[in-house]
């Protein structure tokens, strides 16, 4: 412990904070490998592709039903046609009650209620036209979903990465088959990494995640480099034998000069605790 309540936790580790197998969402035949062992990959690229052609073949069918379905659903013909007799049928109704209101019983009973008849049928066809029109809408819905889970079939056959990293292993090349839930590469993050190591839990306390911390990297054969970064993480348990916490702090690694597994030394500063440190060491 420092005089100014700095911690020092010395052989402390670097390590991964993200390390992704990257697995297949489908099965079938590897046609497209993008990258390779060491190449470094952005966040939601496309790493590997499998032979997709029924399913591309699948979302072409499912967009002409749709586009079918709009058509359809957009189409106002039978409500027109509807109208266009019912005005029809009002008009003839009319003009018998006018010729039977000018000259009595002109027109006879039975054609009096064929004409009404008429009109009242006339009057449901816009009805049913207007339930025709809402089925249609709701089918072209439905078309809608089946043209979306198309797509997002064909969209499993491209295998893309959570991550942005360096591709560090590819088990799968072009013409292989692979099946669901097969990791086809692993990528590891290298642009921000952890730190961790063991200190005396009378000298820290979960209160300091989010402290600032100085990280002291000694990579092999080279100069010593301090790097900023922050306090993360404080385990709440505490071991039995060594009476010690686990800590963790991630740092910047923008230059990737610093590689996980090289040894560290982790200086947490701005508390106050002034308990004695103990050595790092496993459970």
């Amino acid at each position: 412990m420092a005089a100014d309540g700095t911690v020092t936790v010395k052989g402390a580790l670097v390590t991964v904070l993200q390390d992704r197998n990257i697995a297949a969402r489908e099965t079938g035949l590897i046609s497209k490998v993008h990258f390779k062992a060491g190449e470094f990959i952005d966040a939601s690229s496309v790493l590997a592709e499998l032979e997709a052609t029924q399913a591309r073949l699948k979302v072409e069918e499912a967009q002409i039903q749709y586009n079918k379905a709009v058509e359809a659903a957009s189409s106002d013909l039978e409500s027109r046609a509807a109208r266009k007799s019912l005005d029809v049928s009002k008009a003839e109704l009319a003009r018998a009650q006018a010729a039977n209101k000018q000259f009595s019983k002109s027109i006879s009973q039975t054609e009096m209620d064929r004409l009404r008849l008429t009109t009242e049928r006339a009057e449901l066809l816009i009805e049913q036209s207007e339930q025709t029109t809402r089925l249609a809408k709701l089918e072209a819905d439905l078309r809608r979903n089946q043209l979306d889970f198309a797509q997002h079939t064909l969209d499993r056959h491209r295998i893309s990465t959570p991550i942005s990293g360096m591709v560090v292993q590819v088990s799968f090349h072009p013409g292989e088959w692979v099946e669901t839930g097969k990791s086809i590469a692993r990528v590891l993050r290298l642009n921000r990494l952890g730190c961790e190591g063991r200190v005396a839990a009378d000298a820290v306390d979960v209160s300091m995640i989010g402290s600032p911390v100085r990280i002291t990297i000694r990579p092999p054969n080279r100069k010593s480099v301090t790097l900023s970064g922050q306090l993360t993480f404080v385990d709440p348990q505490v071991s039995r034998i060594k009476k010690d916490v686990l800590i963790k702090a991630e740092f910047d690694n923008t230059k990737l000069t610093i590689l996980p597994g090289m040894a560290a030394e982790i200086e947490i500063t701005g508390q106050s605790k002034t308990a004695k440190l103990a050595a790092p060491a496993n459970k």
